[in-house]
């Protein structure tokens, strides 16, 4: 009879390729832990700054009987965990094919395993396992392992003391383990159970962090529920706990109202904060936004609990299970990022649904995981959508307010001058207050044209973002029934395709080319990330934009030339400004190659960068017939234009932007080229 066989380079594989990550294999003896109902846990690292160092995992769990031993520790593939029987203080355990501790015990060169099982008290038994005696054997099973048993006074509970170890643990290391082990078990359940303990300084440093826990100091705490039928449920509370809006499964879910979730029962739990000192001193916080930004720099983001414990690597520092970043990025007023919350999603998963991967990084994307997530998106849209609706109402409740406080405060600076200004002084008083009230009001004028002008321009960007996206549909079939003139045109004509229609059928090719890329033009400017404001690289922006205008270059035989400065000059602002600078700059100059009397042949542009005095000097010039017909100050002014059909906001758009981002624009009607010339000189970013 025969059997299966397998060489001792098995084992290695199965340790170090499923579970790569010698954090993630510690955990998983941890998790060996808990699944034993241990309520304690320690990892003692020893000289591990070195080679040769040695880590010693124990427990007081309810330790092993030299069967379990042999039938369960030592089997690989198989856990007695699936059967998922409940153990006596009521977990259900998260082990799963028993492979997930090679990882640990292959990290030194020698295990010793010592148990002492609570049914059988004095007694404890040991194992020693030589990983180089794997390397003289033909195959695993050559190598036979010897339980001995002796006496001992400690209680029940398991050590594994893994030595001679392979690899040193930096600090960095151990910084990134203890943060691990304390998040593992969700430090802020009291009703846990479970504590885990790193005998290192970086331990309690951390611990300390983590263990501070400002969740009184949280803007908004979202509660939301799946119960056993799939039907969800969420409130979201504000700072002193008080219930602001509550939400039915049919307002929640977002693909359909009345089909229930297909996940275990979950439990979603949210704390968002709002950094700034004004949202604590509203709340007479004792603590400051410092110490509240260091906690979640430990402990923020939203992690998932899967029968008691953590599961990586969602809620990680750099994991975005939920795009909370992403949907940022979309609407930054009411919407929380990875750094800014702290959360936890509990998932009991009595009928294992859920499906850890091999490696034990994740759970395979099944219906159930894939519903769980999509539970949690909904959720922190629908808050997010609720905050939106306070925040509209706040700003309509401002707009409305505003006059009345105008009123108010006119009549009382009347009362002022009326009690405390002498009599002979009062008309000179009162005309310097009705001299301000007539500027400010200018003021107001202006900044209502501007807003006017800009919505205006927000609806056309808008609108050609939705026949840019639209556009698509008919040019992707243009390339397609050109793409079949041709199939049948060569199956039919032969070698007289060539003579009638490949001359027209590439330039169908073509024209389709050239409107797909102009119809991703509105939809690449668009993009909510591009209005934040950071430290911006002025020679990227160029390059992109040059890049995507090439087709118009192309098309109207336009040579454009890039006259960098070494080095990278940045400003601070948002690209989307600075976009709309260039842009319009750009366009202006391949309108004026398009006028009466315009040059065909030859036509160049010219963009450059200088440094001097703290700004970065940016030119756009081109050999056009430059500016005639208006006076030069009148260019600025928006509708005025002497292109028709022209909208005369090209240049407005370039002055705000230039003014948003503190600096100075000019033009010369006859530049260096001929044509017109601009110089926008910006505050360079230090």
């Amino acid at each position: 009879m025969m059997h299966f066989k397998f060489s001792p380079k098995i084992l290695q594989r199965l340790g170090e390729e499923l579970v790569p990550n010698p954090d993630q294999g510690i955990i998983e003896l941890v998790k060996n832990s808990y699944d034993a109902d241990a309520t304690e846990c320690t990892v003692e690292l020893i000289n591990t700054s070195a080679i040769g160092g040695s880590i010693i995992i124990s427990d007081n769990g309810f330790g092993m009987d030299k069967n379990a031993i042999s039938e369960g520790w030592l089997v690989l593939g198989r856990s007695k965990k699936a059967i998922r029987e409940v153990t006596q203080l009521g977990r259900l355990p998260v082990g799963n094919k028993g492979l997930g501790r090679l990882a640990a015990l292959q990290q030194g060169s020698q295990v010793i395993l010592k148990t002492r099982p609570e049914d059988e008290p004095r007694v404890e038994y040991s194992l020693t396992i030589n990983w180089n005696d794997f390397k003289e054997a033909d195959v695993v099973e050559d190598v036979p392992f010897d339980v001995q048993k002796s006496s001992t006074d400690k209680r029940h509970g398991t050590d594994i003391i893994v030595s001679n170890l392979k690899k040193i643990f930096t600090k960095r290391d151990i910084q990134r383990l203890a943060r691990e082990l304390l998040l593992l078990a969700d430090p802020f359940n009291n009703q846990a159970g479970f504590r885990l303990q790193l005998i290192a300084s970086e331990f309690s440093e951390i611990e300390k962090q983590v263990n501070n826990a400002y969740f009184d100091d949280a803007e908004y705490h979202l509660k939301a529920y799946i119960n056993e039928s799939g039907i969800a449920e969420a409130s979201l509370l504000d700072w002193q706990g008080k219930v602001r809006v509550h939400a039915e499964h049919s307002k929640l879910s977002q693909v359909n109202s009345q089909e229930p979730y297909k996940t275990p029962p979950t439990e979603f739990e949210l704390w968002v904060f709002l950094l700034n000192p004004q949202s604590f001193s509203a709340k007479n916080s004792s603590v400051s936004t410092t110490q509240v930004r260091e906690w979640l720099a430990q402990a923020g983001n939203v992690r998932l609990y899967h029968r008691g414990l953590r599961v990586k690597p969602y809620g990680d520092q750099d994991d975005d299970w939920l795009k909370l970043n992403y949907a940022r990025s979309r609407n930054p007023e009411v919407r929380p990022s990875t750094k800014t919350v702290i959360g936890r999603v509990i998932v009991q998963d009595s009928e294992d649904m859920l499906l850890q991967k091999t490696d034990r990084l994740g759970f395979i994307e099944n219906e159930a995981f894939l519903e769980l997530k999509r539970f949690a998106i909904d959720v922190l849209e629908w808050m997010a959508k609720e905050r939106l609706k306070v925040t509209e109402t706040q700003r309509e409740r401002v707009k409305k307010q505003v006059p009345h406080d105008i009123t108010e405060a006119k009549a009382r600076i009347e009362e002022v001058i009326e009690a405390e200004v002498p009599q002979e002084s009062r008309p000179k008083v009162l005309g310097a207050v009705q001299q301000y009230e007539i500027v400010t009001e200018r003021e107001t004028k202006v900044l209502r044209e501007d807003l006017l002008l800009y919505r205006s321009l927000a609806t056309a960007g808008t609108t050609a973002a939705v026949f840019a996206h639209e556009s698509g549909k008919p040019v992707t079939l243009i390339e397609k029934i050109a793409r079949r003139i041709e199939n049948k045109g060569r199956e039919s004509l032969k070698e007289k395709y060539q003579e009638f229609l490949e001359d027209p059928v590439s330039k169908l090719y073509k024209v389709s080319q050239s409107l797909l890329r102009f119809s991703n033009f509105p939809l690449h400017f668009l993009k909510r990330e591009k209005r934040r404001s950071s430290v911006v690289d002025i020679h990227s922006v160029i390059d992109d934009i040059i890049e995507i205008f090439q087709p118009f270059f192309d098309d109207g035989n336009i040579q454009v030339q890039k006259i960098k400065i070494d080095g990278k000059p940045c400003i601070y602002g948002s690209i989307a400004l600075l976009e709309s600078i260039i842009i319009n700059l750009l366009t202006n100059s391949i309108n004026a190659f398009n006028v009466d009397g315009g040059c065909n042949e030859g036509r160049k542009i010219i963009i450059s960068t200088e440094t001097g005095g703290g700004y970065v000097k940016l030119k756009v010039l081109d050999n056009g017939l430059g500016i005639r017909d208006i006076k030069i100050d009148e260019i600025w002014l928006p509708g005025r234009t002497t292109r028709p059909g022209g909208t005369g906001l090209g240049l407005t758009i370039v002055k705000d932007s230039v003014s948003d981002l503190g600096g100075m624009v000019k033009a010369i009607p006859k530049g260096e080229l001929g044509g017109a010339e601009f110089i926008v000189e910006l505050p360079i970013s230090r």
